[in-house]
């Protein structure tokens, strides 16, 4: 297949289709996180553990703005995505799809919103996701990990045929100027205890490492790997395959920051420096150590200095585990799916709506007055 697959020209758009997401041009944007990088999207489809059966990737330009995105089309079987599966397992309800869906981004990445630049580009996403949906026999168009304003801006390009639910809920705090501005940002009921755990795990010998990009494939490999799915079954499902882990270290800004008793691997956490914001995306925790118990609090204390010592301004925590991090002062940001079915499905649409429900349920108790789900 050649690496340009089609190009279409609209009144307001110029559309080029790519085979290769590494042949089609830059985005005119900077990637505001890691997950919408070019080196993210190239990685995501060589891994294989999120079982992607085909991969097209549109770059349109908005002749009116001059802004051109880069959209990543992945079709998936309905049960292929690990963590839509995690959502489905938390969430206490059967399988939602009833057979491949179309991904605008994968579920895995946390944030998506490719595609929701301005009102022409956001019409172009969903006119042409439908039609490679139909092309491809996908149930359904789904656009994961969309922040408010990108929800509406999908439903209302999509009008009545939009589902638009609340599926997650992500948490990020800001750093200050110092560790001691970052631990003074803990709410005060916690602030002590949380202090006190980190301080107790640097008595106790924890050290951290960190490797960078492709030096941490080892690492990621042989410790890594498997304290991450532990740990993932211990909060629902598992998410995570060694192979996800390979590709994604090439990613630019790629760090695993690692807690050691010794010679031991006690526990990790992997992601991004990406611009000025640190992007946790996986942690792993040795359960069986003596001191997992305060290994998290420590990383996290240790993850802190760490970034602002290296310029960081904010940390992203990634999602869920909503307890941990609140006591930490991190903030909550509700992210919405947002589907298109492809037939009229009302038994399919019941179902996203009770899972956006359940979902729901867990989140409130950890999004305060002001933010509704």
């Amino acid at each position: 297949m050649s690496a340009v697959v089609s190009k279409t020209t609209r009144d307001e758009t110029l559309s080029e289709w790519f085979a290769d997401v590494s042949a089609a041009p830059d985005d005119t944007l900077p990637a505001l996180h890691p997950f919408r990088t070019r080196a993210w999207a190239w990685a995501w489809t060589r891994q294989n553990t999120e079982r992607i059966l085909e991969h097209r990737h549109l770059t349109v330009t908005d002749h009116d703005t001059g802004v051109r995105e880069t959209i990543s089309f992945l079709l998936v079987p309905g049960d292929g995505s690990p963590y839509w599966n995690s959502q489905e397992s938390d969430a206490g309800v059967a399988p939602v799809w009833p057979g491949p869906v179309l991904w605008a981004g994968s579920p895995h990445a946390e944030y998506g919103g490719a595609g929701t630049a301005t009102p022409a580009i956001t019409r172009v996403l969903l006119g042409a996701g439908r039609e490679l949906a139909h092309e491809t026999g996908a149930c359904a168009l789904a656009m994961p990990g969309l922040r408010a304003e990108q929800a509406a801006r999908v439903a209302e390009a999509g009008g009545a045929e939009v589902l638009s639910l609340p599926t997650d809920v992500s948490f990020t705090r800001y750093l200050g100027t110092s560790h001691d501005a970052w631990w003074a940002a803990i709410p005060a009921a916690y602030r002590r205890e949380a202090r006190r755990q980190w301080r107790r795990g640097s008595e106790e010998g924890l050290t951290l490492q960190v490797h960078h990009g492709p030096d941490a494939r080892p690492a990621l490999r042989e410790t890594f790997h498997a304290l991450a799915e532990q740990t993932a079954k211990r909060h629902g499902s598992p998410l995570y395959g060694d192979d996800m882990f390979h590709h994604l270290a090439d990613v630019p800004g790629a760090v695993l920051l690692s807690a050691h008793n010794d010679d031991q691997f006690v526990g990790g956490i992997f992601g991004w420096l990406h611009q000025r914001g640190l992007y946790l995306w996986a942690s792993g925790i040795d359960y069986d150590h003596p001191l997992a118990p305060r290994s998290y609090t420590w990383l996290m204390g240790e993850v802190a200095r760490w970034a602002i010592n290296h310029g960081a301004t904010h940390i992203d925590a990634g999602r869920w585990n909503c307890r941990a991090k609140t006591r930490l002062g991190y903030k909550p940001h509700v992210l919405h799916t947002a589907v298109h079915l492809m037939k009229p499905d009302p038994g399919t649409a019941q179902r996203l709506k009770h899972l956006s429900g359940r979902l729901g349920d867990h989140a409130a108790p950890f999004l305060g007055p002001s933010l509704r789900w």
